[in-house]
């Protein structure tokens, strides 16, 4: 019994470990894939959509600064507004139970609105595995997949909240360059703080711990409200942070003199990481404007200024009539505006599916 037993176990981890998962996946993506195009295509889109090529679909949803991009963009916010204001209606707990099945009933209109949408991201791409891997299209996986964890833990659905994190295409969909650039400046100066900081908290930390301890031996016995050194680590750091509760109070002299020592510390341990990251901030701006100036002095090494002869020999020959050859080399000949042309103006059979019913290939995930 026992190597039977045995046998089938080997067996059911031999099995395990030689099962192509890479199509299995293939075959799973494939058939949500096939459902969702054809939903789309055969059946939610309006028809004067339904012959839209993958180019024209990547200008709408990824190009902000075109008019229908932008429209795009600007609707999809408004839908993400008015989705986080349903998730938050649906929470209230002492309102109608039409009201509620309501709010849950739009929820997830919105979530499969946004499931379609991120589908026609990931169509529209030659590459979309790209897209997923990268900061918006993880901000898409994480808006998207508590709505649908929420079937197997109903807590979950509170996540559906972080879809609010999309708004942050605000910033690309206004031109809001200037926000872009300070944003990235800040998060160079948290990454350069985050050592010194992570080593500021773990000596709070033990901090806390050592004087969580010291108020449990001086008032365990008398105060009920510190009954364990937990509860002594608890006061110590909510007496530290200068928040006080005030639902544990030492009773004995010692103890409000120490709790009177700590306050004051409180105020001390406050200011350090705002030093901290005030420091490294004024170094983060400091290493920018010498990246700028540096990169003023390559680009000026590159391309040197013209001197005063040269800019007068210039200027006469602007004023000469311009010959023949001039003129069929100049940018706003015909000749020159053929040559100028980008892959996102016209269709590459290479880069572009001209195809508006092609489904995705779900190889091009892996």
């Amino acid at each position: 019994m026992l190597n039977l037993i045995s046998d089938t176990f080997k067996r059911f981890i031999d099995w395990i470990t030689h099962v192509d998962y890479r199509h299995i996946f293939l075959d799973i993506a494939n058939f949500i894939g096939d459902i969702m195009h054809r939903a789309l295509f055969d059946l939610l889109l309006p028809k004067k959509y339904r012959t839209l090529t993958k180019q024209e679909i990547f200008t709408i949803i990824f190009k902000s600064d075109t008019p229908r991009g932008k429209k795009f963009d600007i609707w999809l916010l408004i839908l993400i507004g008015l989705n986080v204001m349903v998730i938050m209606l649906e929470s209230v707990s002492d309102a109608p139970k039409w009201f509620t099945l309501s709010m849950n009933i739009i929820g997830w209109l919105f979530t499969l609105l946004f499931t379609f949408e991120f589908y026609l991201r990931i169509y529209c791409l030659e590459h979309p595995r790209k897209y997923i891997v990268s900061l918006f299209g993880i901000i898409d996986i994480i808006s998207i997949f508590p709505a649908y964890l929420s079937i197997f833990l109903p807590a979950a659905s509170t996540l559906s909240v972080l879809r609010l994190m999309r708004v942050l295409r605000i910033f690309r969909i206004f031109r809001m360059e200037r926000f872009i650039e300070e944003s990235r400046f800040l998060i160079n100066a948290l990454r350069r703080s985050a050592t010194k900081i992570l080593v500021f908290m773990l000596f709070v930390f033990i901090m806390a711990v050592i004087l969580g301890a010291t108020m449990y031996g001086i008032e365990g016995e008398k105060n009920p409200d510190i009954s364990s050194i937990p509860r002594g680590v608890y006061w110590a750091v909510v007496t530290i942070t200068t928040v006080g509760y005030g639902d544990i109070a030492p009773v004995t002299a010692t103890g409000q003199f120490i709790s009177m020592i700590v306050m004051l510390l409180g105020y001390s341990i406050i200011a350090v990481p705002t030093g901290i990251v005030a420091g490294d901030t004024i170094e983060e701006y400091r290493n920018q404007h010498e990246r700028k100036r540096q990169h003023r002095k390559r680009r000026n090494e590159l391309h040197p200024e013209p001197d005063e002869d040269k800019e007068e020999a210039d200027s006469h020959s602007s004023n000469q009539v311009p010959s023949e050859d001039s003129q069929s080399s100049s940018p706003d000949s015909p000749a020159e505006e053929e040559n100028d042309d980008s892959p996102m103006l016209k269709p590459r059979s290479k880069q572009w599916n001209p195809d508006p019913g092609a489904k995705a290939n779900p190889e091009d995930l892996l």
